[in-house]
């Protein structure tokens, strides 16, 4: 494939295997959301990894977070909501029962830039300042609210608590 017809997406991608094949670190990848009114699937693991986490988590560890959030999308069918985190974050998430992580080879649907309500996906906290959440300060919002959920289950609350 002519390099003048390869998307800025598979640019990066190629780029990003070169790195990992000498152990650079991958160059970082400017990112903006969709324009127009569609959503997109967007590869993650580029410029950014995913975070889902389903409503009865994410909501309180939203609130948790405050200022500390990055984007959030908001999926109006089953009330998940996704962060956007550093690339590469993914592969070193610890698990949290019920979050899920999204890396190379996942795809998220990403909102239109200034849609704030359905239909479909939507931003409750607009990339304009802050698109990147940090991945230990969003899994500590995370831990904190599953060890409030289950706080007499004791074997449950070790298992999140490493």
């Amino acid at each position: 494939m002519p390099t003048a017809n390869r998307t800025p997406q598979d640019r990066a991608r190629r780029a990003n295997i070169a790195a990992a094949a000498t152990g650079a670190a991958p160059p970082a990848v400017p990112w903006i959301p969709p324009n127009g009114t569609d959503s997109q699937m967007q590869p993650a693991g580029i410029a950014w990894d995913a975070v889902r986490a389903p409503s009865h988590l994410a909501r309180p560890a939203l609130a948790a977070l405050g200022d500390e959030s990055g984007a959030v999308i908001r999926d109006p069918y089953s009330g998940d909501l996704y962060w956007l985190l550093p690339p590469g974050s993914a592969a070193s998430w610890v698990p949290v029962p019920g979050v899920d992580t999204y890396s190379t080879t996942c795809y998220v649907e990403i909102p239109p830039r200034g849609r704030t309500g359905g239909p479909g996906p939507y931003w409750i906290r607009a990339p304009r300042d802050r698109l990147l959440t940090h991945p230990g300060v969003l899994r500590g919002a995370l831990i904190a609210v599953v060890i409030e959920q289950h706080p007499g289950d004791a074997e449950y609350r070790a298992g999140v608590e490493q």
